[in-house]
């Protein structure tokens, strides 16, 4: 992991933090560990490696990416909690019968599994994060861009 990636991930977890109404929390990783790994990086490449305005658009980045990732949460876990319920149904084929799609695993079934708990939204975020990229390069290779 670069280390702007690994401070957009500190951003990222602070925004979720924020979402939650953890602000005390979201300010303590700010403040320690978003500031630290920001003068790391800034002392190893230079004082140009990430500047504030990146790193404002870092946060408005996330702080979007966040909502969007509660919405479709909420959007999707009671559709899902009602597909495991159904699951348990007469006739209906056991899971394991079942061979799901890569694109079908992504964290929320978790979420559905466990309730709504606070480690599922991250685990989304990453999970749509990772989706995003994978397009990306898909298109650009198909592409050439």
């Amino acid at each position: 992991m670069t280390r702007l990636s690994g401070i957009a991930r500190l951003v990222r977890q602070i925004c979720l933090l924020r979402e939650r109404g953890e602000t005390v929390a979201a300010a303590r990783v700010e403040e320690n560990e978003l500031a630290t790994a920001v003068r790391d990086l800034r002392l190893g490449e230079g004082l140009d490696a990430v500047t504030e305005a990146e790193l404002q658009a870092m946060f408005i980045a996330e702080e979007r990416r966040v909502a969007d990732a509660v919405v479709l949460a909420e959007l999707l876990i009671p559709q899902l909690s009602g597909i495991v319920s159904t699951k348990s149904a007469p006739g209906h084929r056991p899971a394991t019968e079942l061979a799901p799609r890569a694109e079908e695993t992504i964290p929320v079934a978790r979420a559905a599994e466990s309730g709504v708990g606070s480690t599922a939204i991250p685990d989304l975020l990453d999970a749509m994060l990772a989706a995003d990229g994978a397009a990306r390069r898909q298109n650009r290779n198909r592409f050439g861009s």
